[in-house]
């Protein structure tokens, strides 16, 4: 009797519950008559005014040392001016229009100019007719012929070794004007190239460099380059403290008239701020093109280097960057290429510098043997981008201090925010690297002990802040 009691207590809880429950169901419910309750709205609580200005991005680009800059100017400035301000004030936007509001427009290419022509066999138009002079008629070094001091000369080389990174006794002997020998592939002497081409300011830091081998960097321009395309040469001195670089440079570079300019920099900046400072000193050139203070320019480099840029302005262009020797000055090719010495620029996931051979996707791509190719990133010392664009992207990200990470930072930059990054095997630099035994620039109190990790540092940020807003 008492089983048959709970069972039947049990059997009411939960007929009550259910019972319970589908009231409740159907108190909720709506009816035939009823409102949709999710599509009531109050519209009060919408935003009101131009439907594309709710469409912005979070973080302002592009932004130059702290200060935003104003893209919508920027648009009307080039280009937009033609456009009523007014015209389309009453339509509604489409989808389209406001997204495209949120990315970064730069102007169009504007330049009249024709694409470099291949003509085999036929001289190309800026090619020298003649071979050029020698700087001392069977000097040493002309010709990049190795040349090599003998053992009494021992010791100061490697007091200049370690001074400067290279032997400055064999560099003060071989002349600025020194003649360099020709590495180039044999197609390049043929082609053609707009007469056209764009000016360009060259720009060169420097911070306690050797005499011999910055001058030598400034006559090969001077000398190689074409003069009615060479607006200036910007020098910034990055607060150096050798002698030969104060009084006597001034002096010396009065014998061009204007041409080769020169500012110092008040403390030390580092070579990453220092280029950012070029390209606001360097005004007379459409193009910058930067080179480290310790090169050599090689026969017609500057055609080639230009004028992919002539074409396209978001284009930035590198030189096939040849080695010279810092002991014996002698000028070889580079390493890690392919057959023909062609090679990208890459990195690992330590964030170093890597090169290698242009691969078979990327011939394919090309129609003669010596065109320009692509290339992921540069190697950063050696370069050259329009100006506008320069300043367009922004400059150099102000928290890459000294040296270290810049060459990946504008890579990122230039093939994320819609241009291309070309290397020009019929351009070539001949750059003459450091040698074992230099003790070095160091860095500033201000900037610590490790100014490359803070620039790897700040890539990261880059890459987080930045990166989708030119994706």
């Amino acid at each position: 009797m008492r089983l048959k009691v709970g069972f039947i207590l049990r059997s009411l809880l939960v007929i009550g519950t259910f019972l319970g429950l589908v009231v409740l169901w159907s108190s909720l419910s709506p009816g035939s008559s009823d409102e949709n309750p999710f599509g009531k709205r109050d519209d009060s609580l919408l935003a009101k005014g131009d439907l594309a200005d709710q469409f912005k991005p979070v973080v302002p680009w592009p932004h130059v040392e702290g200060v935003e800059v104003d893209l919508n100017s920027i648009r009307l400035k080039h280009g937009g001016a033609n456009h009523p301000p007014n015209a389309d004030q009453h339509q509604q936007p489409n989808q389209k229009q406001v997204i495209q509001q949120q990315y970064v427009t730069f102007r169009p290419n504007s330049h009249n100019y024709n694409a470099p022509v291949l003509k085999k066999g036929m001289l190309g138009n800026f090619e020298p007719k003649e071979p050029e002079p020698q700087g001392v008629p069977a000097g040493p070094g002309e010709g990049a012929k190795p040349f090599v001091l003998g053992p009494e000369y021992k010791d100061a080389i490697q007091t200049s070794i370690k001074e400067f990174g290279f032997n400055m006794v064999a560099s003060d002997m071989i002349s600025l004007d020194r003649s360099i020998s020709d590495i180039r592939h044999e197609e390049c002497k043929y082609w053609h190239y707009d007469d056209r081409l764009l000016t360009s300011s060259v720009i060169i830091v420097f911070h306690n460099e050797g005499w011999s081998t910055l001058m030598r960097t400034v006559h090969s321009v001077i000398k190689r380059t074409p003069r009615q395309f060479l607006a200036e040469i910007v020098m910034i001195d990055d607060f150096s403290n050798k002698v030969h670089l104060k009084e006597r440079l001034e002096e010396y570079i009065k014998q061009w008239n204007g041409l080769v300019k020169l500012f110092r920099n008040e403390k030390r900046e580092g070579l990453i701020q220092a280029r950012s400072i070029g390209a606001k000193k360097a005004t007379k050139g459409q193009v910058l093109i930067y080179l480290d203070a310790h090169c050599e320019v090689a026969i017609n480099w500057y055609a080639p280097l230009v004028a992919p840029i002539a074409e396209d302005r978001t284009v930035c262009t590198v030189p096939l960057i040849d080695s010279i020797n810092g002991q014996s000055y002698s000028i070889e090719p580079q390493g890690g290429g392919d057959e023909d010495g062609f090679a990208r620029g890459a990195w690992d996931w330590s964030m170093l510098w890597k090169r290698v051979p242009l691969g078979d996707r990327e011939k394919k791509r090309r129609k003669t043997h010596t065109e320009p190719y692509r290339s992921p990133a540069m190697a950063g010392g050696l370069f050259a981008i329009e100006r506008e664009f320069f300043f367009e992207m922004g400059l150099y990200d102000p928290g890459l201090q000294i040296w270290g990470g810049e060459n990946f930072e504008i890579s990122y930059k230039i093939w994320q925010c819609g241009g291309k990054l070309l290397f020009i095997p019929c351009s070539r630099v001949g750059h003459i690297y450091r040698l074992q035994g230099w003790q070095g620039n160091p860095p500033p109190a201000h900037v610590g002990s490790s100014p490359t990790l803070k620039g790897g540092t700040s890539m990261q940020e880059f890459q987080m802040v930045h990166g989708g807003n030119c994706l």
